[in-house]
């Protein structure tokens, strides 16, 4: 991502936190970020686009960040899971990511709101998953219930914590919740407790969604496996090829014109009219 545009992000992040979605407006971005309305446009076809980025951006970093905690660590690490789960709450501080979600729900936007509620979904995902190795496959027909009760615990901890005044750490608080999700995935093995199906997340979720989420993991995992054995200017085009990919409005003169020049582009062409389709 290039510093204008960062620029023009962080800029609008700030407004839409301090002012709302609803009341920040294409003129007060541009007077905070200090750009010309064409260039706006040339980065974002509206504010909506500019808000969706930002969420897709703030996605990207947390995702980023649970890999490297996990880098040459086990999966079923608990400690590890107990500071990738932090790593969610600090990007949310950082953030100011309630406000945002506040900002969404005053539009009145059934898109904004869908991606929201998408928001929410993915992590419910990325949480069942994460027990199930923690813990082991046996839970895996729990594992929903147990990463709602997981994040039930924890938010609620959290918010007592804080209005009672209590100084208790963050990693206290997930490390706690944990070791009683723990006892609580030992009982519901045992009793075969079953609440929801744990296939029931991936079902509430669109299925273009998870058909485009699909097209796009395997394009991004095949254009990484590329550039492992690329020269330096090979890297830096498919580098620019995914981060434009990634754009929730991709420019699609620009994707081809760069794609014209990787040299392993046949291996990359049908993924990337496939992902492209989706944003027509």
């Amino acid at each position: 991502m290039n510093d204008r545009k960062r620029q023009v992000m962080e800029a609008a992040h700030t407004l839409f936190v301090e002012k709302g979605f609803v009341r920040t407006s294409v003129q007060d971005i541009l007077d905070k970020s200090g750009i010309s309305k064409g260039t706006f446009y040339n980065y974002f076809s509206s504010k909506k686009e500019l808000l969706i980025s930002i969420f897709e951006k703030i996605k990207m970093e947390t995702d980023q960040r649970r890999m490297e905690v996990l880098a040459g660590r086990q999966a079923n690490d608990k400690n590890a899971f107990i500071e990738q789960i932090q790593v969610k709450m600090e990007i949310s501080k950082e953030n100011k990511l309630f406000a945002l979600f506040y900002g969404v729900l005053m539009s009145e936007d059934e898109e904004l709101k869908e991606m929201v509620q998408q928001y929410h979904f993915d992590e419910l995902c990325w949480a069942q998953k994460r027990i199930a190795e923690v813990f082991g496959e046996q839970v895996r027909p729990y594992s929903v219930d147990l990463a709602v009760l997981l994040y039930g615990m924890v938010q609620n901890t959290i918010h007592f914590a804080v209005t009672a005044g209590a100084e208790i750490e963050i990693n206290s608080i997930i490390a706690y919740s944990l070791r009683r999700i723990e006892k609580i995935a030992e009982n519901v093995v045992k009793t075969k407790d079953q609440l929801f199906d744990p296939d029931i997340v991936e079902r509430l979720e669109p299925e273009e969604a998870l058909n485009r989420k699909k097209k796009k993991e395997s394009l991004f995992n095949q254009i990484d496996k590329i550039k492992k054995s690329a020269d330096e200017e090979q890297k830096e085009l498919l580098s620019f090829l995914k981060e434009e990919l990634q754009s929730s409005v991709p420019r699609r003169a620009l994707i081809y014109a760069v794609m014209s020049q990787v040299d392993q582009k046949k291996k990359l062409e049908h993924l990337v009219d496939e992902v492209l389709r989706f944003n027509t």
